[in-house]
Order: C-alpha cells, then structure tokens, then sequence
C-alpha cells in the first residue's frame, strides 16, 4: 500500500493557487505582448476606395503571412492569426476584391466579378512590396484599374 502525502494546509494551498495565477498572468503579459508592428492604411482603386475584400502581407524572406478584411471605406488593420501587427521586415502584398453573389437557392456565396485587377491577388505578380518599421506604419495603397475590364470578360465567358 502507497503512503498518501500529507494533505495541504490552507496556506499553502493558497500559496500555491497564488503561484499559478501569477504565472498566468505573467504569460499572458510576456508571451502574448503581440508584435513589434502594426500596419494600418486605406486600400483605393483608382483614387475610389476599393470597398471589400481581402489584403495579405507575405514576409519576402518566409514566415508567417498578415493579413485583413478590407472595410466598406477601404480601411483595412493588419493580423497575424490572431494578434495586431505584424514582425518588421520587407513584404510583398496580395489584394482580392470580387463582388458577393448570394444563391437565390441559399446555399453559400458565390464569388462575382472581380473589384480589383486579378494581378493584384497574387504576391508575384502585384508589384506591392513594402518595408514594415517597429511601431505605427500607415501604409496606403492605389491599385490600378487596368485590366479590370479584361479580367471581367475572361470571367464571363468561363461561366
């Protein structure tokens, strides 16, 4: 038969239950202090902000991808998972943008024509890079709409 340990007292049981909480709170505090930057900015589309979609930062030298929901006034703030910001360092940038078709059936959305130019979706073939610096960056971008027609009818003749 096992001898049993002694049972705790109530101060140090207290004392342990202190010890945890305190080591909780310091790894929610340390570990999850977010990032060393934040990218904020305002996505436009020939002047006119672009007013939906999807904006990703793709570190050029690997790791993990940022990304935001373009707002109705074209605002977007940049996440990594789930904290604000993102490391410092060089990005290339994607940007999607197609209208929502919702079923008349129900089911889920289907995407529409295209908002921005489909070169703008890809980090190779965008043209958007940027530096992100420690602390507050605003970054502004002014898509072309060039090709925004061709990609369109492309679109429709699939369909």
């Amino acid at each position: 038969m096992q001898k049993m340990g002694r049972p705790l007292s109530s101060v140090s049981w207290l004392a342990s239950v202190s010890w945890l909480g305190t080591a909780a709170m310091l790894f929610f505090v340390v570990g999850c202090g977010g990032k060393p930057a934040t990218v904020t900015g305002t996505v436009t589309i020939d002047g006119s902000s672009l007013q939906q979609g999807q904006i990703s930062f793709t570190p050029t030298g690997g790791g993990m991808r940022a990304s935001a929901i373009i707002q109705n006034d074209g605002s977007y703030e940049i996440r990594t998972n789930r904290d604000f910001g993102l490391e410092i360092g060089e990005y290339a940038v994607a940007v999607v943008s197609r209208e929502i078709i919702k079923p008349s059936s129900g089911g889920p959305p289907m995407p529409g024509k295209y908002l921005a130019p489909r070169k703008y979706g890809r980090t190779k073939t965008s043209g958007l890079k940027y530096t992100v610096e420690k602390g507050s960056n605003e970054i502004d971008i002014d898509l072309s709409g060039e090709g925004l027609d061709e990609d369109n009818k492309r679109l429709g003749k699939r369909r």
